[in-house]
């Protein structure tokens, strides 16, 4: 767990993962809740369907005969329309059942006491899954951050990039490195002894559109 303090003078804790399960027994709950895949991670039991939707969580547990027909049509809407790619894992229990095309992309199970069997190692491989796709979303952001003032700030030297973004100076190298690999135009000025983009543009910030 996490503790942040809020803008309003309150503390707020936010868990370190989450699994979310729909229409599950109070059973059912608490052997969830015994299998969570790591020390912070908090079990909500929603009986809001929405909620498997709007709130963040590595894996969802849900129990297609407690969702009407509307829930069922909007989970099944969502996940079409991102093509299933997400970050969390979604367990289907019994019917009716997902789509041909979502089959694949969820974890469909006819029962609770199927998932059971090895429910420990099915949340620890969703909480691995949404970890690395975490891992990954910092790394894009950090490489943005140093993008982004490298554009604002030409011939920024390397050490105020890792003095503002408190990152090792390796780290702001293999950054600065992925981001030419990407098609950024970086370079390197020797007269200034620090970065900038190469007659100011960058192509993640549509520079070179503009002109158009």
């Amino acid at each position: 767990m996490k503790t942040f303090l809020a803008p309003n003078g309150e503390y707020i804790t936010i868990p370190d993962g989450r699994v979310t399960t729909f229409g599950l027994s109070k059973e059912q709950n608490e052997l969830v809740k015994n299998a969570l895949p790591a020390k912070g991670y908090e079990l909500l039991d929603t009986d809001a369907p929405t909620d498997l939707i709007a709130i963040s969580a590595a894996a969802l547990i849900i129990n297609a005969a407690a969702l009407d027909s509307d829930s069922k049509e909007m989970i099944i809407d969502y996940y079409t329309e991102i093509g299933g790619c997400t970050d969390e894992t979604v367990f289907w229990l019994g019917s009716p059942k997902p789509p041909r095309h979502l089959r694949a992309k969820f974890k469909c199970y006819e029962n609770f006491e199927e998932l059971a069997t090895n429910l420990q190692y099915h949340l620890l491989s969703a909480h691995s899954k949404s970890k690395k796709a975490k891992d990954f979303s910092k790394k894009m952001a950090d490489c943005l951050m140093i993008l982004s003032l490298i554009r604002s700030h030409p011939g920024i030297k390397t050490q105020e990039l890792v003095d503002k973004l408190e990152m090792p100076t390796r780290t702001i190298q293999r950054y600065i490195s992925a981001l030419q690999a990407a098609g950024e135009w970086i370079e390197y000025d020797t007269y200034k002894r620090g970065w900038r983009l190469q007659f100011g543009i960058s192509v993640l910030f549509g520079d070179h559109l503009k002109d158009e």
